[in-house]
């Protein structure tokens, strides 16, 4: 791929990430050097997909004749319950941004709609104290509703 252009050749739209609405940039033109952006709310990290392939040992599930995974003869260190090999899979290089700042700068860099999209409503401080807590504490009362002392 020749020299890719940077910048301007992604769409952002709304999505899915685990248990929680998010937002996602898509590539429109060929030139996009990224196949996919993903905001992921839970640990707030911006994770960038490219369109560069390597090539990574992983363990998958050891497969009989019919498919079936292979049950795993004794308890395994890591809890599997099945027999597992090491194997040779290509996959796409995965870049993380942990800085809000560098996330937001990034998306406005890529996305032709950062303007008119309201991506940072999405976006979480996970060292904010979360809203839906309580602000009363509780202690222990008597019989009578009243505190008790030390």
């Amino acid at each position: 791929m020749a020299n890719p252009k940077y910048g301007k050749n992604m769409l952002l739209i709304t999505s899915y990430w685990g248990n929680a609405d998010t937002f996602k940039l898509i590539p429109i033109a060929d030139d996009c050097p990224y196949a996919e952006v993903i905001y992921d709310p839970a640990t707030t990290l911006l994770v960038v997909i490219s369109k560069i392939q390597k090539e990574n040992f992983q363990m998958v599930i050891k497969l009989d004749s019919d498919g079936n995974p292979i049950q795993a003869k004794k308890p395994k260190a890591n809890g599997k319950p099945y027999a597992e090999q090491r194997s040779r899979l290509n996959t796409l290089q995965e870049y993380y941004l942990p800085e809000k700042e560098e996330q937001e700068e990034f998306v406005k860099s890529f996305a032709i709609n950062a303007d008119s999209f309201d991506f940072k409503r999405f976006m979480k401080d996970l060292d904010a104290p979360d809203i839906m807590q309580s602000e009363q504490t509780l202690s222990l009362v008597d019989e009578n509703g009243l505190p008790l002392k030390k």
